[in-house]
């Protein structure tokens, strides 16, 4: 059994995120074993950019934090990659999408379906709902 709870870790990382001012309604952050994940889009709460040198020292507070033996990113808008303790940091070229400050992990796909509003203007059968959606997509009513 482990000596450590996740959640607890977890804890720490958001006082982490806050201490630096990080948005965390455009971040995603888990622990997994001893590694700690940060995903989403890496940005301040303030007008403020961010620069290499600070992300360096966010992600190093982290690091040190007990029981955190690594830390893997994957943000949309920075490259971060760490070997042999440095850290090679760059700003992303990839354009981001408007998300309205929901993280990737919790859009689904471009084209998913969860994504759809769907509104639904007349009652229906359940039989007839269920009939209409084995109809193969070229099929007209």
């Amino acid at each position: 059994m482990a000596d450590f709870s996740r959640y607890d870790i977890n804890h720490q990382v958001r006082i982490v995120l806050n201490r630096h001012y990080i948005d965390l309604t455009r971040i995603d952050y888990s622990c997994i074993g001893h590694t700690v994940y940060l995903s989403g889009e890496l940005r301040k709460t303030s007008e403020d950019d961010l620069v290499p040198p600070v992300i360096e020292s966010l992600l190093k507070e982290i690091a040190q934090l007990t029981n955190v033996h690594s830390v893997q990113c994957d943000f949309q808008n920075w490259n971060i990659s760490c070997a042999e303790n440095a850290w090679q940091i760059t700003k992303s070229k990839k354009k981001l999408r408007d998300t309205g400050g929901v993280p990737q992990s919790q859009q689904g796909g471009v084209m998913s379906e969860a994504a759809k509003d769907v509104y639904i203007k007349t009652t229906e059968k359940i039989a007839d709902v269920l009939k209409d959606m084995k109809k193969k997509p070229d099929q007209e009513d």
